[in-house]
């Protein structure tokens, strides 16, 4: 049945005439798919012409051969025009075995289905990344190209890859039309291309094809269980997986708003498909980011409760899900300080998924809290492996230098990270911490003043600002970070440990003391850093300080 709608929905190979609509030149290469013109999709010259006007709608020419649709909502778009066009070229001899996936270009003109284009991406790439024979470059790595005019050969020469798939997504009512094409790096030639036309609900049909067709024409040997992990499905349901997709979508801007539709297109993905394990996962990944819920103003132990019955309720529809495994270690680390079960949870996953670099980035955050510091170095060192140009693999590794005390590593670190993205404030942010570990209170305050402006909802930000303030004898400036903190508790919830750092930089011990024992009793995510965060040193010869380590269960370990 499945390979019955492929036939309905995709080219076969064409040896008829095509045309471009707008400037009726015709074409007779195969190999052509778009107009050398003006970018518009050719279309097949034995179509009528109300077929061809209700596939492309009235198209005008765009930027970087994309079309635009003046149309809103068509519907009705004939099944007939499945023919096409299909390429295949004679496969290498030699198997490709590293691959990049360009983001899918909109073309729709509509921001609003962004989210499709992006999660089609995003599919292709986590189908085929689990294959271990082939480098798949993580999707942090390749959004980076994201609305630019890119060569899909340039990008995989910088990329350091074989092939390079890139695509193009048009949106009609409940339809879609998507073209794909895999390019040799080496040469430039098109190994494969196909465009597609369907409805939604034939999604899944289509985004399996293209990893068969894809890892196929790599000359990929797969085994029965890679084949079947190839085309596995998490859902059914095409509304679920549409709903997830906007979550997803909503998920990677990590803002407090965002965090907010994310979870709600989760729960309608949960509504209409109760059983479908992933969007269970993007729930508690939510609530998990930033500690408990902390960035849409949740306690931790209101955000951690709904994360925990998330990925609990995950694993029993799924067990062999990384994700889940990953989210319910952060759980068991961030808030039921249950060491051991965090581990195994951790090393679960990376046993389902090596790939999987979310794993080996909070596993590293677990090691690090446990004073487990080259363990945690190399775990860092391979999730930047994985995604070698993802904002937070660069700033986490800084990250644990800091709480390694190498400040002068950090640094190093920091200003690579800052090449990528100048307006990194995490990076400006672990910055200004470095140079005030290095005693340089003056460099300090400018870069996170600049974190601080880059970020205004970031409470981190500000409590480190605090502490140079402090440190700085700049007192006034000090205690009014402390005044705005009482102010912002008043309406979400405000970290007690980030509060603790500004009283300790005040020298007020027993201001820091009772933030910390208030942090204590809410479980407060950065609890666990309490064994190693520097920050914290001029306390660790107070017996109070060490009754409190203690209490966290972290003596030990």
């Amino acid at each position: 049945m499945a390979a019955q709608k492929l036939r309905q929905i995709r080219s076969r190979p064409s040896l008829q005439m095509k045309f471009c609509p707008l400037c009726k030149q015709t074409f007779k290469d195969d190999n052509v798919n778009f107009c050398r013109q003006d970018g518009t999709p050719l279309v097949i010259e034995s179509w009528s012409q109300s077929d061809t006007q209700q596939l492309l709608g009235k198209v005008q020419p765009g930027i970087g051969g994309s079309i635009h649709s003046q149309k809103q909502g068509v519907s009705n778009i004939p099944t007939t025009s499945a023919t096409l066009t299909q390429t295949r070229r004679p496969r290498k001899s030699k198997t490709i075995d590293s691959l990049a996936v360009l983001p899918f270009v909109n073309v729709s003109q509509d921001p609003g289905t962004d989210y499709l284009s992006e999660g089609i991406t995003e599919s292709i790439i986590n189908s085929l990344s689990p294959l271990p024979k082939l480098r798949v470059m993580a999707r942090s790595t390749v959004f980076r190209y994201r609305d630019r005019a890119v060569d899909p050969s340039e990008v995989g020469k910088a990329l350091g890859v074989r092939a390079v798939v890139s695509g193009r997504v048009n949106h009609f009512g409940d339809r879609l039309m998507i073209n794909t094409e895999l390019v040799d790096v080496s040469d430039g030639s098109q190994l494969w291309g196909q465009q597609y036309n369907l409805a939604f609900a034939d999604i899944f049909e289509v985004q399996e094809e293209i990893a068969r067709e894809i890892s196929e024409m790599l000359r990929m040997k797969l085994t029965g269980a890679e084949k079947k992990q190839l085309v596995k499905r998490y859902t059914e349901n095409s509304k679920a997986y549409q709903l997830y997709l906007k979550g997803r979508f909503f998920w990677a801007k990590r803002t407090p708003e965002s965090l907010k539709k994310g979870i709600d297109c989760f729960q309608q993905a949960i509504d209409v498909d109760p059983d479908y394990a992933l969007a269970y996962v993007g729930i508690a990944d939510c609530y998990i980011h930033r500690g408990g819920g902390a960035s849409i103003g949740l306690r931790p132990s209101e955000g951690m409760a709904k994360a925990k019955v998330a990925t609990q309720r995950a694993l029993s529809l799924d067990d062999t899900l990384a994700e889940a495994h990953t989210s319910l270690a952060y759980v068991k680390l961030l808030y039921d300080w249950d060491w051991q079960a965090s581990e195994k949870e951790y090393q679960r996953a990376i046993e389902l998924n090596p790939k999987y670099t979310e794993a080996h980035h909070s596993y590293s955050h677990y090691l690090t809290a446990m004073g487990r510091s080259e363990e945690s170095l190399a775990e860092s060192l391979r999730s930047l492996e994985l995604e070698p140009l993802d904002l937070l693999m660069n700033v986490h590794l800084a990250w644990h230098y800091l709480m390694a005390r190498e400040p002068d590593l950090a640094v190093t670190q920091l200003h690579k990270t800052l090449e990528l993205e100048a307006n990194s404030f995490q990076a400006h942010l672990y910055l200004g911490q470095a140079y005030e570990f290095m005693k340089l209170y003056e460099d300090a305050v400018v870069e996170l003043q600049r974190a601080k402006g880059l970020s205004e909802a970031s409470t981190e930000a500000l409590a480190a600002l605090g502490h140079a303030y402090a440190t700085l004898g700049r007192r006034e400036d000090a205690q009014s970070i402390l005044n705005r903190f009482e102010q912002l508790s008043r309406e979400v919830y405000v970290s007690p440990y980030l509060i603790a750092t500004v009283h300790l930089g005040l020298e007020e011990k027993d201001k820091a003391f009772e933030s910390l024992e208030k942090a204590f009793v809410e479980r407060d995510q950065w609890m666990i850093y309490l064994k190693v965060d520097p920050i914290f040193d001029t306390l660790r010869t107070e017996s109070h300080y060490a009754e409190l380590v203690k209490r966290v269960g972290l003596t030990n370990n």
